[in-house]
């Protein structure tokens, strides 16, 4: 099957000739391949079955609607459920491990009902040097005071082409906290769409990322305010290595009627080779006058003060922007609420930066 489409286009188009207004995905895969998670950390409270239709609100793909064709490929979906008034505190671990030249869509809805905590962590796993295919879709529906913490691992080989889409609504009081560990990988695409539906939702995400050799990282992120002081935070950190390329696209979107509502987007980049390309795109949009919205990004290179003082501590070069580089990653890898997802990140990281 031969795929040529456009992806992760921004809400607000800018001139074309930036090349940031949406990305291109061109490879020729099977979307043959059967693929179910390795399940574990289901409780009683929580309830989860493959089924072909699901009620809850209708999203759009994270990734735009342009992917819908690759994941209608698939008729079922995981779907998994927390009762209400339940709060889990043991995370619910899917665990996709993809063979070489495999090539795979799954997709899962994550549904917390009213006054309901659930945690859910996607891994997506292969050998090194493998090639292949995956495109994965999540949705989040997240009903009265309910809270959706979701956590997506990415530690692909390194020839692997990777579709991830996220999309998420809250209701009244809910929150939905979103971490992303992207490590391998030869192209990924992450797409996130987020909608605040009412009174106080809240959005957060943290995505933390290392591109080396001529890795290729494209992300978007939209949150949708409409609900009155809702809440977004996102934050994206990551070191550029060798010849990769990233780019960044975050839109916070104020709709009218979101009076009091507050948005916040950061992205701190350290580069580390002349030749990668890093584009980056901030964008707030706003039709109400009662909001807070800020954007920053710190982007640059490791400063000489930093090289010195490493240097004066008998520490090299490459092994202190292996440091700072891995600190980036480790503090999103804090986040996750794991022992042994972070000990499968960390020993994945033991790989890629060799000894320090």
């Amino acid at each position: 099957m031969k795929i040529e489409t456009t992806l992760n286009q921004i809400p607000s188009l800018t001139w074309n000739w930036l090349k940031m207004n949406r990305g291109e995905l061109k490879l020729e895969t099977s979307l043959a391949d059967e693929i179910k998670a390795e399940i574990t950390g289901i409780s009683e409270q929580i309830s989860y079955e493959y089924k072909s239709s699901i009620d809850i609100p209708t999203m759009e793909e994270g990734l735009g609607k342009e992917t819908d064709f690759i994941f209608n490929t698939k008729s079922e979906t995981l779907y998994i459920s927390s009762k209400e008034n339940s709060k889990n505190n043991t995370p619910v671990i899917l665990k996709y491990e993809l063979k070489n030249d495999s090539s795979v869509v799954s997709k899962q809805v994550i549904h917390a009902k009213k006054n309901s905590e659930i945690t859910v962590i996607i891994i997506s796993t292969s050998e090194n040097n493998t090639t292949g295919f995956e495109a994965i879709s999540t949705k989040l529906f997240a009903e009265e005071n309910a809270k959706i913490n979701l956590v997506k691992v990415q530690l692909l080989g390194n020839n692997f082409v990777h579709l991830d889409s996220t999309s998420s609504v809250c209701n009244e009081n809910a929150n939905t906290t979103l971490t992303h560990i992207i490590l391998g990988g030869k192209e990924t695409f992450i797409g996130v769409k987020g909608d605040l539906q009412e009174y106080k939702s809240n959005f957060n995400s943290s995505l933390a990322y290392l591109c080396q050799n001529e890795q290729k990282l494209d992300m978007n992120y939209v949150v949708n305010h409409y609900g009155k002081k809702s809440e977004c935070k996102m934050s994206v950190k990551g070191t550029l290595k060798d010849s990769s390329q990233k780019t960044y696209r975050g839109t916070i979107d104020f709709k009218n009627g979101c009076s009091g509502a507050i948005g916040d987007e950061q992205e701190d980049t350290l580069l580390l080779s002349p030749t990668v390309v890093n584009k980056s795109l901030p964008v707030i949009l706003c039709d109400e006058e009662d909001v807070s919205g800020e954007h920053g990004a710190t982007i640059g290179r490791l400063s000489e003060e930093v090289l010195f003082y490493m240097k004066s501590r008998g520490i090299a070069k490459n092994v202190a922007e292996n440091i700072i580089a891995r600190a980036k990653i480790q503090s999103v890898v804090s986040l996750i609420p794991d022992e042994q997802t972070v000990e499968l990140i960390q020993k994945y990281m033991d790989g890629v930066f060799g000894d320090e």
